[in-house]
């Protein structure tokens, strides 16, 4: 099979006494050795036929984490975030961004700022979305644009992909025993009496945003894995 790959960019845009932190994760189908029927529409008869596909297991690949300095601007953020972006143009991306917290306004900013890069760089194949966390059970649309998408989704998604070794993470980036100590010790709590959940170091240690910036990519990631799959827009 041909090994497709897409790079998802989670940010988690801290409040002004947190950090914000950025995040590259790389998704990729491995061979599994097990193949499945596709119909397909042959044009040259007019009918629909069957194909088959080996079927692929995702596994993602954190290759870049970076936390800008406490009190960096939002405006310096968003450009570095657009610098990022710049690097990785020749590759399909999806920004996820959480803007929980941060106010409408600094979204508005990042979003606009965006806008007038793709611009002039129509040709970036890049899905972008906004990500408001709520203590809810499910995914909503929010108000204004993009998603409201529950805690227990998003804290699962690293977990389960870790605890099944579909998670890696490059050892030679400076933050990667960081993330990696972060993500053993992120647990889930159950109220049983209110059947709520809470989550232990949820934003409440100085590294929590490393984590949460590769939540978005792997919830993203598994949630909208098709080729061309809307994610979320603006």
């Amino acid at each position: 099979m041909t090994q497709e790959m897409t790079r998802y960019v989670g940010v988690d845009l801290g409040q002004q006494r947190d950090y914000t932190a950025i995040s590259v994760t790389e998704r990729v189908l491995l061979p599994t050795g097990n193949y499945s029927r596709e119909p397909y529409y042959d044009w040259d008869t007019g009918r629909t036929r069957w194909q088959r596909v080996e079927e692929g297991k995702p596994e993602y690949r954190v290759r870049h984490l970076e936390r800008p300095p406490l009190g960096t601007s939002y405006v310096d953020v968003v450009w570095r975030i657009l610098e990022l972006l710049e690097s990785l143009r020749d590759n399909k991306l999806v920004l996820a961004v959480d803007t929980t917290g941060v106010g409408r306004p600094v979204a508005d900013m990042l979003k606009a700022q965006l806008g007038k890069w793709l611009e002039s760089n129509r040709e970036v194949p890049l899905t972008t979305g906004w990500i408001t966390i709520t203590g809810g059970d499910s995914v909503t649309k929010a108000e204004g644009g993009g998603l409201r998408v529950p805690k227990r989704d998003l804290a699962s998604a690293p977990l389960v992909l870790m605890q099944n070794g579909q998670l890696k993470i490059a050892a030679e980036m400076p933050l990667a025993d960081t993330l990696r100590k972060e993500l053993l010790n992120f647990k889930v709590k159950i109220n049983i009496s209110t059947a709520h959940d809470s989550y232990e170091a949820w934003r409440e240690g100085d590294h929590d945003d490393l984590v949460l910036s590769v939540a978005l990519a792997c919830w993203a990631g598994e949630r909208f894995p098709k080729k061309g799959a809307t994610v979320w827009s603006f």
